[in-house]
């Protein structure tokens, strides 16, 4: 039996993650750890810790306290947060870790930095200017193509924290000073890009030493919480659908290539339709799960926490195609339930929801 210890542990990524692995053909002892007391608390692991928060001096030391009293076979950090930190650490971790290259990740974090990379790779992401390279708002959107809308985020963060659509550059203006007078952001720390209208996809893969092991793809079809957002949008999805898009799988396979010659650990996508239906890549979640690992891990042929656990550990990968999408199922997700995952058949009345 193997120790795993997943990071994030009673938030809903993080028992998404334990649910994912307890579907799993592994046999795991799952440990738990969040600097949160409510969130220990929560946690579906096995048993759970609390650490410091991985910005504190303390959270090195404790840490790797933890994995050596646990005999902690494998750290998983499933936060932008918690991947910096481990990617740090990780020649002094007294266990496996499962990460892309340190500069991918620093590249992947920054969504600016991500978006001129893609744009010297050819995979033609957004149109976007960051303030911080820019004189002005005003100067920013006289940059951009003309558009109806204009998204507006801050280049670091998920789970579209700051994020919002607007038609004019005061919009953008009164948005973004909204944030620096309230949660002490900065200008600088915004990027603004043309807003796409079409469809709205999420990505999830594991590489192996340049080797691509599992890929899924699903459309999210409706935001949880969307109503309650001024954009009408959240990167979560409240009802998401799979499906196999041979173009966009081609346009992020070249991007996940461009970003390293030899892909290790999660490479997960965000990926949103222009007006002539072609997929762009909007932002690259490295080195974690989505936060709907669900919809991923309970179709198809290959649990992918499955098979990050086995990349991670050397152990062997008992898989076929890495393309592995089963079309047609749902994930429906509501407060305080547990998603369900169902085929769309058997979904009476179920219609596409608009948007």
């Amino acid at each position: 039996m193997k120790t795993v210890l997943v990071q994030g542990a009673g938030g809903g990524g993080g028992n998404n993650l334990i649910r994912s692995l307890r579907q799993s053909s592994l046999d795991l002892r799952i440990l738990g750890s969040n600097c949160l007391p409510h969130a220990v608390a929560k946690s579906t692991a096995d048993q759970t810790f609390r650490l410091p928060a991985s910005g504190e001096p303390e959270y090195a030391a404790a840490l790797r306290a933890l994995i050596e009293r646990e005999n902690i076979d494998l750290v998983i950090p499933n936060s932008d947060r918690e991947v910096a930190a481990v990617s740090a650490l990780r020649e002094e971790l007294p266990c496996a870790v499962f990460l892309p290259e340190a500069t991918v990740i620093d590249i992947c974090q920054d969504k600016h930095k991500l978006y001129l990379r893609l744009c010297e790779a050819g995979t033609e992401p957004a149109p976007a200017v960051s303030l911080e390279e820019s004189s002005s708002v005003e100067a920013a959107f006289a940059a951009l193509p003309a558009s109806e809308k204009y998204w507006v985020r801050p280049r670091r963060g998920s789970g579209s924290r700051g994020a919002t659509w607007v038609r004019t550059p005061e919009q953008a203006r009164q948005w973004i000073q909204l944030w620096v007078d309230l949660r002490s952001y900065s200008v600088a720390d915004f990027q603004i890009a043309n807003f796409l209208t079409g469809r709205d996809y999420c990505f999830q893969s594991v590489w192996n030493r340049g080797q691509l092991v599992v890929a899924k793809l699903c459309e999210r079809l409706s935001y949880y919480g969307g109503g309650n957002r001024l954009s009408g949008m959240s990167s979560t999805p409240e009802i998401a659908r799979t499906l196999r898009d041979d173009a966009a799988l081609e346009t992020i396979f070249r991007a996940v290539r461009s970003l390293c010659t030899i892909p290790h650990g999660n490479f997960n996508m965000d990926l949103k339709g222009d007006a002539s239906g072609h997929m762009r890549i909007t932002e690259v979640n490295i080195g974690r799960f989505c936060m709907i690992t669900t919809i991923f891990d309970s179709t198809g042929k290959i649990n992918t926490a499955e098979a990050y656990v086995r990349c991670a550990l050397s152990e062997a990968l008992p898989y076929g195609d890495p393309i592995d999408i089963e079309e047609g199922y749902l994930l429906i997700r509501e407060l305080d339930t547990e998603p369900l995952v169902i085929h769309e058949s058997a979904v009476e009345g179920f219609t596409r929801p608009p948007r």
